[in-house]
């Protein structure tokens, strides 16, 4: 990586420790990785997903939008290299302009934890994501989350309004996606359905088990909205 070996960006770097550090003597919170998880989940899965493989809602929503995959990322995977990511954002031009800079929007603490949590997200990915699922534990489903979720995920099969009419009905045959307007089955089962997928439940092997791909309050939050669609 050469972003921090030019001399231009050794000067931010060097430049941005110091500020970082004199911000430090005025922060009573140390940064670690539990709080690195909290501002995680509410500042980035947006774009870059809970897991960082750029699966965010505004990406599944959005045409063409740039790639958000952490995993695969060309601007480093060193402490340094992500902390000035963070800060700068996309302004480095060693990602995409849409990349906000967070350094005028966190504190020193902030920009450091969610700069070891990133670290930890790319090393470790299950490690850090059982920390999220526990960030996650006190949060409450809330049915604009789960309409967000489902217009990413669930429309393509289900449809926009959950009619079953969705893009995939073409080749989903034999059952075809359900009708989830019709639904009257209570929230136990829904859970077990959207966690474990159909095959597990003796419905549709085409129904993907979603329990590792979002929180159980993001689940909760998809069986909120649905309820909403019943007639």
């Amino acid at each position: 990586m050469n972003l921090i070996k030019t001399g231009g960006m050794v000067f931010l770097l060097l430049l941005t420790q110091a500020v970082v550090a004199a911000e430090d003597g005025k922060s009573e919170a140390k940064p670690t990785l539990e709080y690195g998880a909290k501002v995680f989940q509410a500042r980035c899965v947006l774009c870059h997903g809970r897991e960082g493989y750029g699966d965010g809602m505004l990406p599944m929503s959005l045409k063409d939008y740039p790639d958000t995959n952490l995993h695969e990322n060309k601007f480093g995977k060193e402490l340094d290299e992500l902390r000035l990511s963070v800060i700068y954002g996309g302004s480095l031009g060693t990602m995409s302009a849409e990349m906000p800079p967070w350094g005028d929007e966190l504190t020193y603490t902030q920009v450091e934890s969610v700069t070891l949590f990133t670290k930890l997200l790319i090393d470790d990915p299950k490690k850090a994501i059982s920390m999220v699922d526990k960030t996650q534990a006190g949060t409450k489903p809330t049915e604009r989350v789960g309409r967000a979720i489902f217009k990413s995920y669930c429309s393509l099969c289900h449809g926009e309004n959950g009619e079953g009419d969705g893009k995939m009905a073409k080749i989903i045959k034999n059952p075809p996606p359900f009708n989830l307007t019709l639904s009257r089955a209570p929230d136990e089962y829904l859970m077990q359905i959207i966690s474990k997928g159909g095959a597990a439940m003796g419905r549709s092997p085409r129904m993907p088990p979603w329990g590792e791909q979002f929180s159980e309050t993001e689940r909760k939050s998809i069986i909120l909205y649905i309820k909403t669609l019943r007639r």
